[in-house]
């Protein structure tokens, strides 16, 4: 039964033993939050307050929200790769532009990148198509009509 028994004074080895030392007392103070001056922000005593209207369910502000296609789109790949597979692919095989440009037209707003490439094929297609109809015109008028002035015998 020594569990009871507490050493009084010093064991053979030991320190002496220390006195505690006395809390300090403080003042027990409610928390008061910090107000807005103490941010620098106060409201000036001039500004008239607002009206404290419950304010009802905003409809216009639901019109201007983007539709949920496009806010899904900004987490779709945007990945401009195949337009630009195309614009290369057409300096060797130009209607790979107009299969561009078609692809241009169909894809949406929304994915930049793509239209950006997309809009590329679309203004070489044109340039090709409008090439191949000079050409064409080139052809059928003079070509043809030097061949008719020499079967004629006008051309000298």
């Amino acid at each position: 039964k020594l569990s009871g028994l507490r050493p009084q004074g010093r064991i053979a080895g030991s320190l002496p033993a220390m006195a505690k030392p006395k809390k300090p007392k403080y003042e027990h103070v409610q928390y008061k939050p910090p107000i807005p001056q103490v941010f620098g922000n106060g409201v000036p005593d001039d500004l008239p307050m607002p009206a404290s209207k419950p304010q009802s369910f905003n409809i216009e502000s639901s019109r201007s929200r983007p539709k949920l296609q496009d806010r899904l789109a900004v987490y779709e790949d945007d990945n401009p790769q195949c337009q630009r597979a195309l614009c290369i692919g057409g300096f060797f095989i130009f209607p790979l532009w107009i299969v561009g440009a078609a692809l241009y037209c169909r894809t949406p707003e929304a994915k930049t990148l793509s239209r950006e490439a997309g809009f590329k094929n679309l203004i070489l297609s044109a340039v090709a198509t409008f090439a191949c109809l000079c050409l064409l015109l080139y052809h059928v008028v003079w070509r043809e009509g030097e061949g008719i002035a020499g079967r004629s015998g006008l051309h000298r």
